[in-house]
């Protein structure tokens, strides 16, 4: 991370990432931005703090996560309408079709099952760094985490203990990609569905990178932000 202490060019690297993520958690693209977006505008006002940090963006994931929950909280259903992406060119027709068929099915579970799913099994979030970020209790986290993973792995066809031994969803962007985002500490090579949701986010950060102007959009308007703000 030493090349990339100045926040424009964290920013830069980091903002693609943290926007995938953000719509796994919510299946919003127009939420997830702002969620985001309000994340980096946070990190901007502390980056002389968090620029020290091994791993800044999991500062920055963190807020996000955050500043979504305020907003999903208090609802009960999840988010039915169809998420409009762009198809990645890395990403051929079959693994479009998979991707968007696992988007469609994580928007048919309830807000509390679907981030506390994505936060365990894509963020490799412990039960109880869960339960204190969302304020709910330790059983209540494995509770909606296990119900999600059932309704997943019915709607999908997976066994319970099916192992994983699938090519990724977009060349080149497999698991690996998480990198500096931090590997998940549950199941990967070795749980499908845990390897199906990692694919699948992978193609959704493929799919909002194929926006040449996604970075300067999104550094515009967390400019506009801290000006209102001012």
């Amino acid at each position: 991370m030493t090349a990339r202490r100045d926040f424009a060019g964290f920013f830069a690297y980091a903002y693609s990432g943290v926007l995938a993520q953000a719509i796994m958690l919510c299946g919003d693209r127009a939420d997830a931005e702002d969620a985001t977006q309000e994340a980096f505008v946070e990190a901007y006002r502390v980056w002389d703090r968090i620029a020290e940090y091994d791993v800044p963006e999991a500062w920055v994931r963190r807020v996000m996560v955050q500043r979504l929950w305020k907003v999903y909280r208090r609802r009960k259903t999840g988010q039915e309408r169809l998420l409009q992406l762009p198809v990645p060119v890395q990403a051929g027709p079959e693994q479009t079709a998979e991707a968007r068929e696992v988007l469609r099915l994580l928007a048919t579970l309830p807000p509390r099952q679907r981030i506390t799913l994505a936060l365990f099994c894509l963020e490799g979030w412990s039960q109880q760094e869960i339960a204190a970020a969302l304020r709910m209790t330790r059983g209540g986290v494995a509770a909606n985490v296990a119900k999600a993973r059932q309704t997943l792995r019915e709607a999908l066809g997976m066994a319970a203990d099916e192992v994983t031994g699938r090519e990724p969803l977009v060349a080149g962007m497999g698991t690996g990609w998480l990198g500096g985002f931090g590997a998940p500490r549950v199941g990967v090579g070795q749980d499908r569905l845990v390897g199906v949701l990692l694919d699948t986010q992978s193609w959704v950060r493929a799919a909002v990178e194929t926006d040449p102007q996604l970075v300067e959009r999104a550094r515009a308007a967390v400019a506009d932000r801290l000006r209102e703000d001012r």
